[in-house]
């Protein structure tokens, strides 16, 4: 299995990371625009089949509790869950 990727841009101090491979083909390529507002500074992206498929951190340096939120996520495999 693929790992999740993680991006960082540091002109606007954005990190994007996947907590899962995007779900197969069937899914469509995936979207980095839009997303549901989840908490300060925070966007949860979401797949085509309804579930979490990647977190936005804007201004991520200011948010260690989201960056280490999502690798736990990531590392207890809840994000792979039911896939």
């Amino acid at each position: 299995m693929k790992p999740p990727a993680i991006y960082y841009e540091p002109s606007t101090d954005t990190l994007h990371i996947e907590l899962r491979p995007w779900p197969g083909e069937d899914a469509g390529p995936p979207e980095r625009t839009g997303g549901e507002d989840a908490g300060e500074d925070l966007v949860v992206h979401y797949a085509r089949d309804g579930r979490p498929w990647a977190w936005e951190i804007e201004r991520a340096s200011r948010h260690p509790e989201h960056i280490a939120a999502a690798l736990k996520l990531i590392q207890s495999g809840k994000a792979q869950a039911a896939e």
